[in-house]
């Protein structure tokens, strides 16, 4: 999966705004869905993360990276098939970039 944001702000207060609310990327609303284990490291313009969500008993691990360059906010991850299957690419796409946007705007 792959989101890019245009960030409308300097290169620096877009990687400000990503590092404050990246926990919160994945977040997406769903109160059954816990999010464990998550982890972000930067290099520069670019962070790397990790999480693990959690639905029951299943454990789903997600990582991916998040570049900042003077445009845009690009989040790429690699999303397991059963989050493919069960929630839909197309809905994780469309709450990573409503949240991408929202730290923008806050950030």
């Amino acid at each position: 999966m792959k989101v890019v944001i245009a960030h409308g702000k300097t290169k620096d207060e877009a990687i400000v705004a990503v590092d404050k609310s990246a926990n919160d990327l994945f977040d997406l609303g769903g109160g059954s869905v816990s999010l464990t284990d998550q982890k972000k490291t930067w290099a520069g313009p670019l962070m790397d993360f990790s999480l693990v969500a959690r639905v029951g008993f299943i454990a789903l691990p997600i990582a991916g990276k998040v570049v900042v360059d003077d445009v845009n906010v690009t989040v790429e991850a690699e999303l397991p098939s059963l989050v493919k299957t069960f929630v839909g690419e197309e809905k994780i796409r469309a709450g990573v970039e409503r949240k991408v946007r929202g730290m923008l705007a806050g950030g």
